[in-house]
């Protein structure tokens, strides 16, 4: 990864994150913390460029469903060391952020700008009065403060605008220095001070959280800035900012999107083609002749057997019509898509094998099939970001999803995950059944989601019982795997009630992935494969649901987490790393699984839970 701090320095190279990180966690337009630096990750401009070591379009990824979802013609995943020592991807830029730096020797702060050619040594030059008017000498960290707006931007905290009440200071000087500090032997926010050395105005920073204020006739306007994209790069915005810890968890939501690498599109011949269409496409008006010879000679050629000519050219007919069609996939087609492969259960394509499994003897009221996903391609794209609030799952039209390079490219970056997965088939009789018992259990946390900013069109009582089930699931299989709960994900098919897709769903996809060439170990596969193993995980899982610390203020909960989209469903019973939920932790009921001592016919597996735990059960 490379790091500038203007235009005019030299790049070097600050740091090192993981390929899956670059589209996650630590994605474009995050802040990062290294050892020496603080820096934003920058955008993906120079991404695809050649260098000495590889070719950039090998980095290229497919996957129809979610092209056609997010309207990229291909995806393209970071560089990685490979293995080369010591080897580092300069395509992945990062900029020096906050700008603002803080000295905690003398309290000064201090622009980057103002370190010149030293900005390397990362330490203060003000004169100290204890060393005799010697430079201070002390090390230089990133500001804890940045002011961030709904739309994306984000910039330094204003110190001289805030100390001055945005007024100018009364010195005359346009940049007056300034100082930081708390008083009292404190070390929280109330105490900290903000003070102006030149007309020693003084201000605390305990209001600078305060709903509005950089709101007001005097308010401090954004400035539309958008430092992953450079110190530059600006626009136009109407926006209030608010200020913010710049490690603070609201600072950067990732807004990604995935999908399984399913047949046909998977097969390695129709990739192949997707790979070199463009070049395929200025064949075409040669004629159909043209258009073979050019397959034979550039595509056949570079892939390895068993893939024949006549399934190349099966792949371009495929690609070819799929092109022509205008209409954009939504969300629901891409679900009843990989719904429709995973109920086939046994399935054995390039990218994607799976087997028909054995449903547990207490659950075969409730599971109409288990399928063991012994080979799992997930194609995972970062299309944006959003400051403050996290995504809310819409595309077109949004001002609050930051843009990803300062001109809009023809691909998203994306990471290709290998894994296992075990797909659970509910029985629709059983659901619809338990869905009446309920009856309108869920009205309040339907109202609650309507007047959010969240928009999930498979809502639904069903949704809330097989999402819940799926991160009791996760916990447990986490215990008995041996595998981190951070590790695993969930993918729920349920029925979308808005859209193009008219398909009934009503299944839970648990599975592991990893960036890592050689996929995971098995061990949800061996867990799977055996009825009574996984019967046993699902008993310990209904177990361990029955109770929480929480209880009873958690079992009678109808309005916990983010927004009140919760009912029984806490960070001890329930909740799962935000990386293995698709849905932000929301939406979950542990009643809707197990029930209550005095009705388990609110739990969908209330009735299996007595059965088999018996007098167990509280």
């Amino acid at each position: 990864m490379a790091r500038q701090f203007g235009s005019k320095q030299k790049p070097e190279n600050t740091g090192e994150v993981r390929q899956s990180q670059l589209i996650t966690t630590f994605g474009i337009g995050s802040i990062v913390d290294f050892v020496r630096d603080t820096v934003i990750i920058g955008g993906v401009d120079k991404w695809d460029r050649d260098d000495i070591y590889e070719d950039w379009e090998d980095r290229k990824l497919f996957n129809n469903n979610l092209q056609t979802l997010t309207g990229a013609e291909f995806f393209l995943a970071p560089k990685s060391a490979s293995n080369i020592r010591f080897r580092k991807s300069n395509d992945v830029e990062s900029y020096i952020f906050p700008r603002k730096l803080y000295c905690p020797i003398c309290k000064h702060i201090i622009d980057a700008e103002e370190l010149g050619n030293q900005q390397k040594k990362h330490n203060c030059f003000m004169p100290n009065p204890k060393k005799g008017g010697k430079p201070c000498g002390g090390h230089l960290v990133a500001s804890r403060f940045i002011l961030v707006c709904p739309n994306g931007h984000m910039e330094d905290f204003p110190y001289s605008w805030w100390v001055h009440h945005g007024n100018k200071c009364s010195s005359g000087k346009a940049n007056p220095r300034i100082k930081m500090f708390n008083i009292d032997n404190r070390s929280d926010v109330d105490s900290l001070m903000v003070e102006c050395e030149e007309c020693q105005a003084r201000r605390g920073m305990a209001n600078a959280f305060a709903k509005n204020a950089f709101s007001g006739e005097n308010g401090y306007p954004c400035s539309g800035h958008h430092p992953h994209l450079g110190i530059n790069h600006h626009s136009e915005c109407a926006e209030i900012v608010s200020a913010r810890l710049r490690s603070s968890s609201s600072v950067y939501f990732p807004a990604n999107m995935s999908a399984l690498s399913i047949p046909p599109w998977s097969q390695r011949a129709v990739q192949a083609i997707e790979a070199a269409y463009e070049n395929i496409q200025e064949m075409e008006e040669f004629g159909d002749a043209a258009v073979r010879k050019f397959i034979r000679r550039q595509v056949l050629t570079k892939v390895r057997d068993p893939i024949t000519f006549e399934d190349l050219i099966s792949a371009y007919t495929l690609v070819k019509d799929k092109k022509a069609s205008s209409a954009m996939h939504s969300e629901g087609d891409v679900f009843a898509a990989e719904y429709d492969v995973l109920c086939r259960g046994n399935v054995t394509a390039d990218e994607y094998v799976a087997s028909k499994a054995i449903v547990p003897p207490a659950f075969k009221s409730i599971f109409e099939s288990v399928t063991i996903v012994e080979k799992l391609t997930v194609i995972s794209a970062l299309i944006g970001f959003t400051r403050i609030q996290p995504w809310n799952g819409t595309i077109k039209d949004n001002p609050c999803l930051a843009p990803l390079s300062i001109e809009k490219k023809k691909w998203l970056p994306a990471v290709k995950l290998l894994g296992e997965g075990i797909f659970i088939k509910f029985d629709a009789k059983a659901l619809d059944g338990w869905s009446t018992v309920v009856n309108d259990r869920y009205s309040q946390m339907a109202h609650e989601l309507e007047n959010s900013f969240f928009t999930n069109e498979r809502f639904s009582s069903e949704y809330v019982a097989m999402h819940t089930f799926a991160h009791l699931f996760i916990r447990q299989l986490a215990d008995d795997c041996g595998y981190s709960a951070s590790s695993l994900k969930e993918k729920i098919y349920s029925t979308f009630h808005e859209g193009t897709s008219q398909t009934e769903m009503h299944g839970v996809l648990i599975y592991l992935s990893t960036s890592d060439a050689e996929g995971s170990l098995g061990g949800l596969i061996s867990i799977g494969k055996d009825p009574k193993r996984l019967q046993a995980v699902l008993k310990n899982m209904l177990q361990k649901a029955l109770w929480c610390s929480g209880d009873p203020l958690c079992a009678s909960s109808m309005q916990q987490g983010f927004n009140s989209l919760n009912y029984a469903a806490c960070h001890d019973c329930v909740l799962l790393p935000e990386t293995s939920c698709e849905f932000r932790n929301v939406l979950l009921d542990r009643i809707s699984v197990i029930g209550t001592a005095d009705n388990p016919d609110l739990g969908l597996m209330g009735n299996i839970a007595l059965e088999l735990l018996g007098g167990d059960q509280q």
